[in-house]
C-alpha cells in the first residue's frame, strides 16, 4: 500500500528541482575556482597540468555552463507553458545562482588565494620588504614577487603578469605603468588580524598589481 503522506513532501521538493539548484551552485563554484586558480598559478609551476587545464578546461567548462543554462531556459518556458509555475521559478533561480555564486567567490577576499599566500608568508614578506624597499611618492615601496600567469595561446593572447607589492601608503596610488592594482588586503605590520587582512588600511598595506604586455612567444602557455 502506497504511503501518500510521505510521498507528498517528496513530490513537493521535486517540483522545486532542488537538484538543479545544487548543480547551479556547483557550476558557479567551479567557474569561480577556475578564475581564482589561474589568477594565482604561475607559468613554470607544473606546466603540463597547467597547460592542459588552460587549453581544454576553459572551453569544456564554457560549453558545459552554456549548455546547462540553455537547457534550464528552455525548461522554464516549457513549465510556464504548462502553467507549472514552481518548476519555472526553480529553473530561473538555478540560472541566477550560477553568476551569483561566481561573482561572490571572485569578489569576496576570503576566497582569494593571494590573501592566504600573504597570511601564511607574512614574516618572510616583511623581511623582503625591509631589505629591498625603495621610496616612491615619499612612501616605502617593495616588489615582493612577480609571476607570469598568462593563459591562452601564445602569440594570440597577451602576456599577463601579476606582482605582490608592499607599500607604506595606499597601493592604489602607486605609479605602476600599464597596470591595475587589485587584491588590497591591509596590514603587514603587527599581528595582522583577520579584519586587517580583509581590507582595513593601516600603517603598512599590501596589494597585488596586474599588467599585460604583448605576447612574444610561441606555443601554449
Amino acid at each position: 500500500m502506497k504511503n501518500t503522506d510521505m510521498d507528498a513532501p517528496v513530490q513537493q521538493i521535486d517540483v522545486w528541482n532542488i537538484r538543479s539548484i545544487a548543480v547551479a551552485g556547483l557550476l558557479g563554484v567551479t567557474c569561480a575556482a577556475y578564475i581564482r586558480v589561474f589568477d594565482f598559478w604561475p607559468v613554470g609551476s607544473n606546466d603540463e597540468l597547467r597547460g592542459s587545464l588552460d587549453l581544454f578546461g576553459f572551453p569544456v567548462l564554457l560549453l558545459l555552463v552554456t549548455g546547462t543554462l540553455l537547457f534550464w531556459v528552455l525548461r522554464a518556458f516549457v513549465e510556464l507553458f504548462y502553467r507549472r509555475f514552481r518548476g519555472a521559478v526553480s529553473s530561473f533561480v538555478a540560472i541566477a545562482i550560477v553568476p551569483a555564486t561566481l561573482m561572490a567567490i571572485v569578489n569576496i577576499p576570503i576566497f582569494d588565494p593571494w590573501l592566504w599566500y600573504v597570511v601564511f608568508n607574512k614574516s618572510s614578506f616583511e623581511s623582503t620588504a625591509a631589505a629591498n624597499g625603495s621610496i616612491q611618492n615619499g612612501q616605502k615601496f617593495a616588489l615582493i614577487e612577480e609571476r607570469d600567469i598568462t593563459t591562452g595561446i601564445a602569440g594570440v593572447t597577451t602576456n599577463h603578469f601579476v606582482a605582490l607589492i608592499y607599500s607604506q601608503g595606499d597601493p592604489a596610488s602607486l605609479e605602476l605603468p600599464n597596470s591595475v592594482v587589485t587584491h588590497i588586503y591591509g596590514s603587514f605590520q603587527g599581528g595582522m588580524s583577520f579584519s586587517d587582512v580583509q581590507g582595513r588600511f593601516c600603517a603598512e598595506t599590501a596589494g597585488v598589481f596586474s599588467r599585460s604586455q604583448p605576447d612574444q612567444g610561441d606555443g601554449v602557455s
